[in-house]
């Protein structure tokens, strides 16, 4: 017998399932303490804007260089469309991960493809 788990992301706020790669799990830490939490991305931006006047305040002590403090609005606009590129991988029977990045080779197969 097989056995298959499948994770699914909810927002912790809301209670709505992260699909289709609209959502992630933030990392933030308060007094020491480190926290996760799974949010949409208009909940994920809501916590960003919440902290701005916080961080543009503080300093920082630790932790690798992510983000700019703007958030969402400072990462490049994607070229293509995500389930786009997972329906086109289907039709040609390439493997495509359920969850997390596509794979660069793929984007570029997709453009190359002419879409």
């Amino acid at each position: 017998m097989a056995q298959r788990t499948v994770v699914r992301l909810v927002d912790d706020i809301e209670g709505t399932e992260l699909a289709n790669g609209k959502g992630e799990t933030v990392s933030f830490a308060l007094d020491g303490v480190s926290y996760e939490i799974d949010l949409a991305d208009k909940n994920a931006k809501k916590l960003r804007d919440a902290l701005q006047f916080y961080v543009e305040h503080g300093r920082r002590v630790a932790g690798r260089r992510g983000r700019s403090t703007s958030g969402a609005a400072s990462r490049p606009a994607k070229d293509y469309d995500t389930a786009a590129v997972k329906a086109w991988a289907a039709t040609k029977k390439i493997d495509v991960p359920s969850r997390g990045r596509l794979p660069k080779s793929l984007i570029d197969q997709y453009k190359a493809a002419g879409n």
